[in-house]
């Protein structure tokens, strides 16, 4: 077989490795656009919130694309983040926490509270990853996404809230000895 040929068959064969993984990405990341559309059906913003539900089926689907550390991120972040999700519904349901000196809204709150426990379970599924970094910043991002389309119905402070909870729930890895390579 002739050199280039041979060229031309590797390249065609790479190209239909990635469509391959691409096309598992997109059906590994599907599940993310059934949360969204949930979230959407029970937004005040329905915009706003479908923006965000597109932008997390695309990091997922991206991230489950690139694999490894990045790819490991994916299904930890989605779980964790439907705490601040399911926390910041609930909290819109509830309305106020009204006492003599009047009344406050708890969406907030909320918010804050589901992204510590979120950085709280994000902790926990990834305390053993060798690459900390990486497994890190994909879990907390689409963690962030998916509670975000719930902490958005209170506005940019919801969701700044829940970044907050995130860090703060993830802050003991910072904290954990460095693992020997050994």
């Amino acid at each position: 077989m002739e050199p280039e040929a041979l060229t031309g068959l590797k390249e065609q064969a790479r190209r239909a490795y990635e469509r391959g993984r691409a096309r598992h990405a997109a059906w590994t990341a599907a599940p993310t656009l059934a949360v969204g559309l949930v979230a959407t059906l029970m937004s005040d913003r329905p915009l706003t919130t479908a923006l965000i539900g597109v932008a997390l089926y695309a990091a997922a689907a991206l991230l489950s694309w690139r694999g490894r550390q990045l790819g490991q991120g994916v299904l930890p972040g989605v779980a964790a983040g439907l705490l601040p999700f399911a926390a910041a519904h609930a909290a819109r349901v509830y309305g106020h926490l009204c006492t003599p000196e009047g009344c406050v809204s708890i969406c907030v709150p909320a918010c804050l509270a589901g992204g510590v426990a979120a950085g709280a379970l994000l902790a926990g599924a990834l305390r053993r990853s060798d690459r900390l970094g990486a497994s890190w910043a994909s879990a907390c991002g689409v963690a962030a996404l998916t509670g975000a389309l719930g902490c958005a119905c209170v506005g940019f402070g919801g969701v700044l809230a829940l970044a907050a909870g995130l860090l703060a729930g993830t802050a003991p890895l910072a904290l954990r000895p460095a693992r020997s390579s050994a």
